[in-house]
């Protein structure tokens, strides 16, 4: 599990913000900061192992703050989620260490999808630690891609947790095959899976852009989430 601290000033993103990483699977929001005394009280407290950190705040800056995760908290990495759009700004962020940067407003699916990149990032930096801890040119050139490496990139080699090759594989198959849309219930049911196994694969397939996602508002009860192919 990856365990994640928002800092955000405002409110009301920084929920939107939780609810959004919680969707994707293998992440857990361990706290929420709005102002640089949180934040700073937290990361010793929590010493999370992703930050996802906007830059503009009534008492600090938040670039001040990343160098101080960058000082001391050397096994944690930080995702800038901001509205700054300014190249010095987002120039002294990468040099400062960020393995990305996204500007506001925030997409679901764009989100997710850099959730997603930075947790294939992760698996492999842990596959590499957990075997002989030396590496070739190949895997360093890996790594200096970092949180890049999507599948659009070719980083599909490296899934995210949670999410079984052979099972993607089966389920990309099935939704070749229709052209319907369905609920993850409706999925689950034909395929013989969980609708929560189901759900799962569906939405790692609309954060790597194959499925469009939608809601579907029946005559009775709360509206479903409907999944149907791009192609």
């Amino acid at each position: 599990m990856i365990r994640v601290l928002i800092v955000e000033d405002d409110v009301r993103i920084a929920e939107i913000n939780r609810r959004f990483t919680e969707k994707v699977p293998g992440f857990q929001v361990v706290g929420i900061a709005t102002d640089g005394k949180q934040a700073r009280e937290q990361l010793e407290v929590m010493e999370p192992d992703l930050v996802l950190l906007d830059l503009y705040f009534p008492d600090m800056n938040g670039l001040d703050l990343l160098k101080l995760i960058q000082s001391d908290y050397r096994r944690t990495d930080v995702i800038v989620i901001t509205a700054a759009k300014e190249i010095d700004t987002v120039r002294e962020a990468i040099r400062g260490g960020v393995v990305d940067f996204v500007i506001k407003p925030v997409i679901l699916e764009r989100f997710q999808e850099k959730l997603q990149q930075y947790s294939q990032y992760r698996g492999r930096l842990a596959a590499l630690e957990e075997s002989s801890g030396e590496v070739g040119q190949q895997e360093v050139d890996e790594l200096l891609r970092g949180a890049s490496l999507g599948s659009k990139a070719g980083g599909s080699a490296y899934l995210p947790k949670g999410i079984d090759r052979l099972t993607m594989e089966k389920v990309s198959a099935f939704l070749r095959g229709t052209k319907e849309s369905l609920t993850a219930e409706e999925v689950g049911r034909r395929m013989g899976v969980s609708r929560s196994t189901a759900r799962r694969y569906l939405e790692y397939f609309v954060s790597t852009g194959e499925l469009h996602a939608d809601l579907a508002y029946g005559t009775v009860g709360r509206p479903e989430r409907v999944y149907r192919s791009k192609k």
